[in-house]
């Protein structure tokens, strides 16, 4: 399973169950690379990515998800021991957060493969790293 994640750059997720931020360009970055994937997600944030077809929205995706599968997630426990690649997109701004993805991947097996950076369209910059899970 891949998971994408949105963090701040102290690894908030959310703030009083609402996502910190939200970028287009991000969304259109997402979207152009997994153009023959499905991406599944909750219903809150199905409403950003309405407009592309090969999203689903399913508030119990985390649970209904199976190997191979794309998953956004926002504000939710993560569920990394099931993952095989992990995607953080970090904003590079401090937002308030009282959600936060703290896990040490290293420690998780995961080894860091690439760092792009975008340009957003209401953020300066985004930083996208992707993890792969190096060990069983």
């Amino acid at each position: 399973m891949t998971l994408i994640i949105c963090i701040d750059e102290k690894g908030g997720l959310s703030f009083a169950n609402r996502r910190q931020s939200q970028d287009r360009a991000l969304r259109e970055y997402i979207m152009s690379n997994f153009v023959t994937d499905k991406i599944i997600m909750s219903n809150y944030s199905y409403k950003q990515f309405s407009e592309y077809t090969n999203v689903i929205a399913d508030d119990d995706f985390l649970i209904n998800a199976v190997k191979g599968d794309v998953c956004f997630i926002e504000g939710y426990e993560i569920p990394v021991d099931r993952a095989s690649k992990i995607i953080l997109c970090n904003w590079n701004r401090h937002y308030p957060a009282d959600k936060f993805f703290n896990t040490d991947l290293a420690a998780k097996g995961f080894d860091k493969i690439s760092e792009n950076r975008i340009k957003g369209y209401s953020h300066d910059e985004i930083t996208i790293e992707t993890y792969i899970r190096s060990i069983a």
